[in-house]
């Protein structure tokens, strides 16, 4: 194939992407805004916390819950403050955080095969869980970073629910995958050891090592892992390349711009924006722009760290993946088995 016939179609891959710039309008606001008042009130590490639940809970906006508009983002603002609390205080003690964590993946794996917004609801707080496990403290601090979160996704909800009322076509729930297909048992019970096995391994292995943010391993491992495993096998790869292509450009930003606040708050915006914009799109292109964000977000908060961050980004992804398909051939399903499946989740969260 000529480098001319590959360009038409990566061109025409990427045309073929769906772009909801209305869930962007609404939903990227909320995030500088709460950065802004970080750096205002010289809180920026704590205001970086309520923009990574900002960044989750406004995904949200493009679901309900069994009807009832925003429901889905007010039960996971809930959700993963609870999830903040419990996982700081968990982090305390290492095998009680596996312990939690995996039943968390547990549950979360049967619901994917129920109900496609219980199972984003689920999700997001898994992921709470484990990203408040990598920073443990005794209840008063675990209340200090749960109210940072609850803050974050109000305001997002606040801002989204706003700015709906100024533009309610922006505001229409997002094209849903079709239902799940009859599931057998053993699909629930199987697909439900292997979620909590491989994030159980992947926390205790990041511990292990000491990745710093090394809930990305474990987060990872939860977000590949997939019933059949072709589907564990696509959803690894394009995590892995969404990871180095947004940690890449990310870092190259940061680098570019110096570490300005200014210049790194505009960054968060612009690839948040591009997530929300892109949640029904191709995972790898999905990835990379969830990625870039969540690379600036840690940069901005911990200061001229982009390069760490994206490396130890790609560690953890390497690490969570290699132990979902690992997880995934112990007990393998055929998709067939299992009904169609259509990679335009648009699952992103905090810290995802």
């Amino acid at each position: 194939m000529t480098s001319f016939a590959m360009w038409r179609r990566a061109r025409a891959f990427l045309t073929d992407q769906p772009f909801y710039w209305r869930e962007a309008a609404l939903c990227a606001p909320a995030m500088p805004l709460l950065l802004l008042a970080g750096v205002g009130t010289n809180r920026l590490a704590y205001a970086a916390v309520a923009t990574g639940a900002a960044f989750s809970v406004g995904f949200g906006a493009a679901r309900d819950l069994r009807g009832r508009r925003w429901g889905a983002m007010i039960a996971a603002s809930a959700g993963i403050t609870l999830a903040a609390f419990a996982g700081c205080v968990a982090g305390q003690w290492l095998p009680a955080l596996i312990g939690l964590a995996a039943l968390a993946a547990m549950a979360c794996a049967v619901l994917a095969l129920v109900d496609e917004d219980l199972w984003w609801i689920s999700l997001q707080i898994v992921i709470a869980l484990l990203v408040g496990g990598f920073y443990p403290g005794p209840p008063h601090a675990a209340l200090l970073r749960a109210g940072a979160v609850l803050g974050g996704g109000a305001i997002q909800i606040a801002v989204v629910v706003v700015l709906a009322r100024l533009a309610p076509h922006a505001a229409q729930r997002l094209p849903a995958k079709p239902p799940p297909t009859d599931t057998p048992r053993s699909l629930y019970v199987s697909h439900a050891l292997r979620a909590g096995i491989c994030v159980g391994a992947s926390l205790w292995v990041a511990h292990r090592f000491g990745l710093a943010n090394g809930y990305w391993a474990p987060m990872t491992a939860m977000l590949v892992l997939k019933p059949g495993l072709s589907e564990t096998n696509t959803r690894g790869l394009a995590r892995i390349t969404g990871t180095i292509v947004g940690g890449a450009a990310a870092t190259l930003f940061a680098l570019a711009v110096g570490y300005g606040w200014p210049w790194l708050i505009l960054g968060v915006g612009v690839c948040a924006a591009a997530a929300f914009a892109l949640q029904k799109a191709h995972y790898g292109i999905l990835t990379s722009a969830i990625t870039a964000t969540m690379v600036l977000l840690i940069s901005l908060a911990t200061a001229h760290d982009a390069l760490r961050n994206a490396e130890h980004r790609l560690i953890a992804t390497l690490l969570g993946g290699a132990m979902a398909l690992i997880a995934a051939r112990i007990l393998p399903h055929h998709a067939r088995a299992i009904g169609p499946s259509v990679d335009r989740v648009g699952e992103a969260a905090a810290g995802g």
